[in-house]
């Protein structure tokens, strides 16, 4: 399966090297550590942001709203540990055109933006990492949003349910079991709920999955990978 489907795996390896450039002159550990679960929002469209999550734990989606058939949501960006979230709103104070969601059981800290733009501006080589990071995220942004809208609801919630198993442990007996309601899986598909309903109830009865209550039993981790492609 190609990697774009997980992650944008250049842009977030110069995001982990800015964050560690800007760990020799900042003590990140002085901010408190936040825990949030999985389908939570930490930051809404809308919202005028003056601090940017650090992640130390689990994992972030963005949620662009676009107009589509299938429900008006692409979800384009993943942040994993050691990253900076929305670092293209540094040096600027426009309100979140995205929704950040909790893709699985995060920690992070709340960084201020005064704190980062500071040390970036006395240390030009860092600003240097900033711009490289922010050209490889639009160009990879775009190619992955062009093909996630070119995506049907199938491959939409297939390749959705593959990247939450990346970090999803099997349970004591060895089933893969997935938590969370249907609207917040449908935000992260990019279809509506009432498509997401249908659409798991196919793969039910195709015996790819079992529903339950609040939970999805997947039944083969590789079948949904290969089907999201």
């Amino acid at each position: 399966m190609d990697d774009e489907l997980y992650s944008l795996a250049d842009s977030r390896r110069s995001n982990r090297e800015l964050v560690e450039g800007l760990s020799a002159h900042l003590d990140f550990s002085s901010w408190a550590l936040v825990s949030a679960p999985v389908g939570r929002q930490i930051i809404c469209c809308g919202d005028v942001l003056d601090r940017l999550p650090l992640l130390v734990k689990g994992s972030l989606d963005a949620v662009i709203h676009q107009s589509s058939d299938d429900g008006g949501v692409v979800v384009p960006v993943i942040w994993g540990p050691g990253e900076l979230v929305m670092l293209s709103y540094l040096f600027r104070r426009d309100p979140a055109t995205v929704d950040v969601v909790v893709a699985a059981d995060a920690t992070f800290r709340w960084i201020p933006f005064t704190v980062i733009e500071d040390t970036l501006t006395r240390h030009h080589e860092l600003l240097v990492q900033l711009v490289r990071f922010l050209s490889q995220r639009l160009r990879e942004v775009q190619a992955r949003e062009h093909t996630w809208l070119e995506r049907g609801v199938h491959e939409r919630v297939c390749a959705s349910l593959a990247r939450i198993m990346l970090s999803l442990p099997t349970t004591e007996d060895g089933r893969l079991i997935i938590t969370g309601t249907h609207e917040s899986l449908a935000s992260r598909c990019g279809v509506s709920r009432s498509r997401l309903s249908k659409e798991l109830k196919r793969l039910e009865a195709a015996n790819r999955l079992k529903l339950g209550r609040g939970t999805i039993e997947i039944f083969d981790r590789s079948w949904f990978e290969l089907a999201g492609w």
